[in-house]
């Protein structure tokens, strides 16, 4: 078993992330119990951690991402970035002391600061929203092989959003007890919102065009002769 150097907590990081074979995500959701979900990538378990941040959004904190190399060693890397941490910078040299500066006269008290701008949503909330606006999510990525037994069920899915089958989606059967099947309800039930999005915007357009549309003239009588 190899074990990666260990001149440093970040160098031993870095090296176990570099030759990651697999990722985890574990997300707790209170008195011992957790819900964890594996892949094969850091894109792909990020994007499987942020499922589990919304199928369970009781749970306060974020899902715990750990990587693996072949020979079992780990690190956590949830809320670390992409690229090696920087070396620190060296200390710069002590200032000399200031000398005192005479003490400045009472400033006129501020008034109220001006609202902040609202933040961005955020990528899971993002995706919700869209489906809330009608706008159906992109097909999940099963090419990895872990997902292989269930690229068959997620075609039969894909096809009935393709085709607007609504109450064909809410009963299609799906048991989300691993990865692939729970990325697949994540799939359907998003889909579900923004295909009904889309009716319900359709409906209001169509009662509005008719509200629009010109009252018929009744028909002109002919003056007896």
């Amino acid at each position: 078993m190899n074990t990666p150097t260990l001149t440093s907590p970040e160098a031993y990081n870095a090296e176990v992330l570099a030759n990651a074979v697999r990722f985890t995500a574990s997300l707790f959701l209170g008195r011992g119990e957790y819900a964890t979900i594996e892949g094969t990538t850091r894109d792909e378990i990020e994007q499987l951690a942020e499922m589990l941040s919304t199928e369970h959004p009781k749970a306060k904190a974020k899902p715990i991402i750990t990587a693996f190399d072949a020979a079992g060693n780990q690190t956590v890397i949830s809320g670390q970035p992409h690229k090696a941490p920087k070396a620190p910078k060296a200390e710069k040299p002590a200032k000399p002391a200031k000398p005192a500066k005479a003490e400045k006269p009472a400033k006129a008290p501020k008034g109220p600061k001006a609202e902040k701008a609202d933040k961005a949503l955020g990528k899971r909330a993002q995706i919700v929203a869209d489906a809330e606006a009608g706008i159906v999510p992109p097909k999940p990525d099963f090419s990895a092989a872990t997902h292989a037994r269930f690229r068959k069920k997620l075609d039969e899915v894909a096809a009935l959003v393709e085709k607007g089958d609504i109450k064909a989606l809410k009963a299609y059967p799906i048991n989300p007890v691993s990865s692939s099947p729970k990325a697949m309800d994540k799939y359907r039930h998003l889909a579900v919102i923004a295909l009904e999005a889309q009716r319900k915007a359709a409906k209001a357009e169509a009662k509005a065009a008719a509200s629009e549309a010109p009252a018929a003239s009744p028909a002109t009588e002919t003056p007896a002769e």
